[in-house]
């Protein structure tokens, strides 16, 4: 099934507000996007710093279990259980990340609100995987980049694998509502710090109206 446009953008949103804060809060690591996560990882090792080894070691493990969980849920859907249980998932996800921010709130230690991140981010993955394909992510942006500058490139010239025109507004959409997220978060620590880790779950819980919304339809 399908995920409608509107709660894709304020997923992608959420996973830039998350990063924002992630990489600006909580010690330079990011708990949505992998792939930059892995590089810190690796330069932590290299240069041997211990603490970040461990916040970006947790953000990964976090991360991954949030993978197994969110692909498990959705997974077992099945005849009506098919529309509702990403719902479910969305759900555990707006859990997660209303706990980041009371955990900021009364300053918890930051590793819990590392770990809480990244799993929140691996049900969202799972998500908007299962309900887009392979083509659709909100957490990581090479994929989309790459199949938005396809289908650009494709309009003028085609390239094997990519259609005419018609593919570029989700894309375009999810990698500026990623950039919208990010710029939300690190205006508000700078000037407004309490409202930052509210980004995040207020976007969710949009995101998880809309769905629900769009599925009694």
């Amino acid at each position: 099934m399908r995920m409608a446009r509107f709660s894709v953008l304020a997923l992608a949103l959420a996973a830039g507000a998350v990063d924002a804060l992630s990489f600006l809060a909580f010690g330079e690591v990011f708990t949505a996007n992998m792939t930059g996560n892995i590089v810190l990882l690796g330069l932590a090792l290299g240069l041997g710093r211990t603490a970040h080894v461990v916040g970006s070691g947790l953000a990964f493990a976090g991360f991954c279990a949030g993978l197994a969980v969110g692909f498990g849920l959705v997974g077992r859907a099945s005849g009506d259980g098919v529309a509702r249980r990403p719902a479910v998932a969305l759900g555990v996800e707006l859990a997660l990340l209303a706990g980041v921010a009371v955990g900021w709130a009364v300053q918890a230690p930051r590793l819990a609100l590392i770990a809480a991140s990244a799993v929140a981010m691996g049900l969202q993955s799972a998500v908007t995987r299962w309900a887009g394909g392979s083509g659709l992510s909100t957490t990581y942006l090479t994929g989309t980049v790459t199949g938005l500058a396809g289908h650009v490139v494709g309009s003028w010239n085609p390239v094997p694998g990519e259609g005419r025109g018609g593919g570029v507004a989700r894309p375009l959409g999810v990698v500026s509502s990623v950039a919208a997220g990010a710029v939300l978060a690190a205006v508000s620590l700078r000037l407004w710090p309490p409202v930052a880790p509210l980004i995040a779950p207020v976007a969710v819980a949009v995101a998880t109206g809309w769905w629900a919304l769009s599925v009694r339809r």
